[in-house]
């Protein structure tokens, strides 16, 4: 038996394999950015099972990197630094971003109350032993009126100053609990965004 392929059919077979072959990386490309994306969401509803802080805050500070043709990486940055521990007040004035304070509000009578797990009950902050007397409220400077929780320090700190800001976990340490379990379901997701951006570049030839 013999087959003939005469220059110009395999030509456009040439044709047919090159075009699929970049198909392949533009839905290798899309599909990782559809997935990056979709991390981004389900991360931040785990990581407020765990801390409890509002979706937009969460969202602003969780940055992605989208893949390219050129670079088939995508990924999920989050910021290492603590969140002020004023982002868990009790009091929604001083936790969210709403308020611009001008000055520090009054301490309540019963002293700072934070409540940094989304269950349980909140607890009065007492401060730690780096500080002398009750912690207070301050405006940060360079901020559009934030608000911290801080402290005078009973002796000047290893980066000069009395004053110490309190901070809680930094979403990067919430994230890194979570990111296994996000990470095994986003692989699955990906192989079938995956496949159904190849179904579309077949339908096309």
């Amino acid at each position: 038996m013999q087959v003939e392929v005469d220059r110009s059919s395999l030509q456009e077979v040439r044709a047919l394999l090159a075009k699929f072959s970049d198909g392949a990386t533009r839905a290798h490309a899309r599909s990782l950015n559809k997935t990056v994306t979709k991390a981004r969401t389900e991360s931040s509803q785990d990581i407020r099972k765990q801390v409890r802080l509002n979706a937009a805050y969460v969202k602003s500070l969780m940055t992605i990197t989208k893949a390219s043709q050129k670079k088939l990486q995508s990924k999920v940055s989050t910021p290492s630094r603590g969140l002020l521990l004023s982002r868990f007040s009790t009091d929604t004035s001083i936790a969210g971003d709403k308020v611009s304070w001008l000055k520090p509000p009054a301490i309540p009578s019963r002293g700072i109350r934070v409540k940094v797990k989304p269950s349980g009950g909140a607890k009065v902050f007492e401060g730690d032993s780096e500080i002398q007397g009750k912690p207070f409220y301050i405006v940060l400077p360079g901020t559009s009126g934030r608000v911290a929780i801080a402290g005078r320090r009973s002796r000047i700190g290893s980066e000069g100053g009395r004053i110490k800001v309190f901070y809680g976990p930094s979403l990067s340490q919430v994230f890194t609990d979570v990111k296994e379990e996000v990470g095994e379901r986003m692989s699955l997701y990906q192989m079938q965004q995956f496949e159904k951006e190849i179904d579309a570049i077949l339908r096309g030839f």
